[in-house]
């Protein structure tokens, strides 16, 4: 019998090592824009193309895992197709070749994060030695290192090296999935033997109204968040600031992290995961104003620190919530069709439009017009929270 210790590490070390993969995400826009040469318009269209393939890809993952009743069998699946690709990434020759093996990654590795999510959360319930908060806090660690260490070696060779890394750490991660034995009962019986109520009851969840409140809510507040996230490294190259610096950053952002995660538990009991959501997006909201305003480096990094508070608590809190609106046998589907219909498809649009809008007008005149969003979002959901809340009484009284 595995012991819960030992079950506490596995997930552990996954979140280290997989997030230790996912670290070269920090210079993938340094990579497109000093060593391919595209425009912010450029750069704009590639991340909403990226957002096209999350939004179709995602929920279509996140339906097979509930089908299957097997998340890590498509980690596994998704995580041997980033390795290979990642491991022939520097040796592409043109524009082309580039754009396809990154087009077909994020193809790949645009579902892993947010399955992966979904398992841990999932053999989280119950738990009292540990919670979703202590174990991803080692995913923070695992890309801070790695980050901090990638943002030093690209002053002095080429970026596009660091492909391999990744290819080494999602190598050690599916290695570590495979010893994992946490998944769930599995199937009942095969397949083609499923009664109706043991499969995804995807009909039920676009049913329901709570479903569609918060999926308004997140497409409405995220529609920023990629293109802050896209556009953040080039504002800071603006005012003066480096690769080096902004990886430091990275870095440093990552490791602020931990102690938000390892609070994370407390405040869910404390104010549950819709409490959770509020902090963090209030914070996130503090950090686009703070971008649309901030004169210097130093004050725009400082902004960019609340980003810590917003993985720590929002993450979590959008997680546990997605579970508990989620019919029986379609967590996964509900989570993944969220982070790719809702967060995805917002996404793309904002990092269209806000490729567009940088070229026209400015960085920072963006991150002023996208504030609104995040301010508006944030209402939204206090708003659909209260007629929840009320329509929840009502229902109880009657």
């Amino acid at each position: 019998m595995i012991s819960i210790k030992s079950k506490q590490f596995s997930f552990s070390a996954i979140y280290f090592f997989g997030w230790a993969a996912l670290a070269t995400f920090a210079l993938d826009f340094v990579y497109y824009s000093e060593k391919v040469g595209f425009s912010n318009t450029h750069i704009g269209y590639i991340f909403a193309v990226k957002m096209l393939l999350a939004i179709i890809l995602q929920p279509l993952f996140g339906f097979i895992c509930d089908y299957i009743r097997s998340t890590r069998k498509i980690l596994i699946l998704l995580g041997i197709i980033s390795v290979i690709l990642s491991f022939f990434l520097p040796f592409a020759s043109s524009y082309k070749n580039i754009l396809i093996i990154v087009f077909f990654h994020v193809a790949a590795i645009c579902s892993f994060m947010p399955l992966l999510d979904s398992w841990v959360a999932k053999e989280c319930i119950g738990e009292e030695k540990f919670h979703f908060g202590t174990l991803r806090l080692w995913g923070s660690i695992g890309y801070a290192i790695v980050a901090f260490v990638y943002g030093r070696m690209s002053m002095n060779i080429d970026v596009v090296y660091m492909y391999f890394g990744r290819a080494f750490f999602m190598l050690i991660t599916i290695l570590l999935i495979l010893k994992n034995q946490y998944d769930g009962n599995g199937l009942p019986v095969p397949i083609s033997q499923l009664d109706k109520k043991d499969k995804p009851a995807v009909r039920a969840l676009f049913s329901t109204k709570t479903y569609w409140l918060f999926y308004i809510f997140l497409f409405i507040f995220c529609f920023p968040i990629h293109a802050a996230n896209s556009f953040f490294p080039r504002l800071l190259l603006e005012k003066g600031s480096t690769n080096e610096i902004i990886a430091l950053f990275g870095s440093i952002n990552a490791l602020m992290e931990v102690p938000f995660l390892l609070y994370a538990r407390k405040l869910t009991r404390k104010a549950g995961p819709r409490g959770m959501i509020l902090i963090g997006g209030i914070l996130a909201s503090m950090r686009m104003i703070g971008f649309a305003f901030a004169p210097t480096v130093p004050l725009l990094l400082l902004s960019h620190l609340t980003i810590a508070p917003y993985v720590g608590f929002f993450i979590p809190g959008f997680i546990y919530y997605s579970y508990s609106i989620a019919p029986k046998h379609t967590q996964a589907f509900t989570l993944t069709s969220l982070q790719g219909l809702a967060i995805g498809f917002s996404g793309m649009l904002g990092s269209l439009i806000g490729g567009t809008i940088v070229d026209s007008a400015g960085i920072q005149s963006m991150f002023a017009y996208y504030s609104i969003f995040s301010v508006v979002g944030i209402l939204i959901f206090v708003v659909t929270g209260f007629w929840l809340k009320r329509n929840t009484s009502e229902n109880t009284l009657v």
